[in-house]
This record gives C-alpha cells, sequence and structure tokens, in this order.
C-alpha cells in the first residue's frame, strides 16, 4: 500500500470524526458516533493487530443499524438485539471466504438505507417537510453499497481509483455532515 492510500484513509478518519460532535442530541447522534470510530478500529485491527478488517466491519455494521432504531424499540427487543450481535460476532470469530462478510456488510448496509428512507418518509408524513439530510444520508449509505458491491461482483472498474473516488465523495459527505445538523433549517422544506 502506497503513502497515498494511508493519507486519504487517514484524512477520512479525521473529518469523520467531527460529525459525531455535530450530530450531538440529534436522533443520528448514535449512528455517526458509531461510523466515526469504525474506520479507526478497522485500521487499528488491519495495521497493528494483522486482522482482516472485513469480519470487524460487519459488527460495525449491524452497530451501525442498531444505532438508528428507537430507544424504546431496542429496550423492548434489547434480548433479540443482543443475541443477533452475539451470533454475528460469533461469525465474524469464525474464518469464512471474504464474499460471505461482504455480502453481510452490503445487506446490513441496504437495511439501514431502507432504515433511513423510513424515517423520510416519517417526517414527510408527520410534518409534512422534505428533510434533505435524510437523503443526503441514504445516497451516502448507497455508496457504501456500491463499494462493497465491487469488491462481491468484478464491475471492471480500476480498484485504485475507484477506492479515491468513493473515498474522495465520502470526505465531502463526511464534510456536509459536519456543517449541517439534521433537522437544519437549510435542508429543510416545508410543502405546505
Amino acid at each position: 500500500m502506497d503513502i497515498n492510500f494511508y493519507t486519504v484513509t487517514y484524512l477520512s478518519i479525521i473529518v469523520w470524526l467531527f460529525p459525531p460532535f455535530r450530530q450531538y442530541k440529534t436522533s443520528v447522534f448514535y449512528y455517526f458516533l458509531v461510523l466515526g470510530i469504525a474506520d479507526i478500529f478497522s485500521l487499528f485491527f488491519l495495521v497493528y493487530l494483522r486482522i482482516q478488517f472485513l469480519p470487524v466491519y460487519v459488527i460495525f455494521s449491524y452497530c451501525l443499524l442498531v444505532a438508528l432504531l428507537e430507544f424504546e424499540y431496542i429496550k423492548s427487543k434489547k434480548i433479540a438485539i443482543v443475541s443477533l450481535g452475539i451470533i454475528i460476532a460469533c461469525l465474524c470469530l469464525v474464518k469464512i471466504v471474504g464474499n460471505f462478510y461482504i455480502s453481510l456488510i452490503a445487506f446490513f448496509h441496504l437495511m439501514i438505507i431502507f432504515r433511513i428512507l423510513y424515517l423520510f418518509v416519517m417526517k414527510v408524513a408527520q410534518k409534512q417537510v422534505i428533510d434533505f439530510f435524510y437523503l443526503v444520508l441514504a445516497f451516502y449509505e448507497f455508496t457504501i453499497i456500491l463499494k462493497f458491491l465491487n469488491f462481491l461482483f468484478e464491475l471492471k472498474v480500476e480498484a485504485e481509483t475507484y477506492f479515491y473516488i468513493t473515498t474522495g465523495f465520502e470526505l465531502l459527505v463526511g464534510i456536509f455532515f459536519t456543517t449541517f445538523r439534521e433537522e437544519s433549517p437549510k435542508l429543510v422544506y416545508k410543502l405546505k
């Protein structure tokens, strides 16, 4: 891995540390907190412990999904959520073909997109507003799925260029979420 890879990776880690501070006390705070520490832990496991990052990222992807659920729902289903988390963690301890991990990550991020779109639709229905914050968040999640699908299926895209393009876009999105909070007036369009 070359110096450009590490430069972009460390820059990405630094940029994604800021959104949790900006989103503090919003309903997506824990999502951004998990997102902010996921890359740090993945890099730590990869570089210092020489452990493949995919199993670690499976666990973080599950945590991202749980972080978007309402607290009352988590409270009422805590046994199921914790049990599923333990099963996923155990699966990650077993050496499995990489495509399984990538498929699981893509599945969790697809569920995250559905959850974000659900939150978007509920906001439209309840408050009669379009909050572009959720649309940007859903689009960001979609790019993550595309990134992992490039590993799963050979998309005939040059891997290094694809990495830099998607990571550059993710840096811009990280700056966006550092600038704007959920329900920021500049991102809300009233329907009535």
